[in-house]
């Protein structure tokens, strides 16, 4: 487990939520609702022993990165809504 609050895998979800924003205007709450659900089912994941043992072995993410602490979550799910509210402000051509 690492103790960041901010990793590369931040960047990961910065880039999908300004995609979404860019693409799928003014959904706030919905977005909001997408990261917190994501971030619980990430926890459920890896707290359940089969599914823990399933992603080590076949995931390219190194183990570090798996299990998130709460403060780390929260931080995830602002970055998340940074990311949609600048997505917001783009103009897809």
């Amino acid at each position: 487990m690492h103790h960041e609050i901010v990793d590369i895998l931040s960047v990961q979800h910065f880039m999908i939520f300004f995609f979404l924003g860019v693409y799928w205007k003014k959904k706030y709450r919905a977005a909001l609702f997408l990261g917190i659900f994501w971030e619980i089912l990430e926890y459920l994941m890896i707290t359940n022993e089969p599914t823990r043992s399933f992603i080590l072995d076949n995931w390219f993410v190194p183990e570090k990165y798996i299990h998130d602490t709460l403060k780390h979550s929260i931080t995830d799910i602002i970055i998340n809504m940074i990311g949609y509210h600048i997505g917001n402000l783009i103009i897809p051509t």
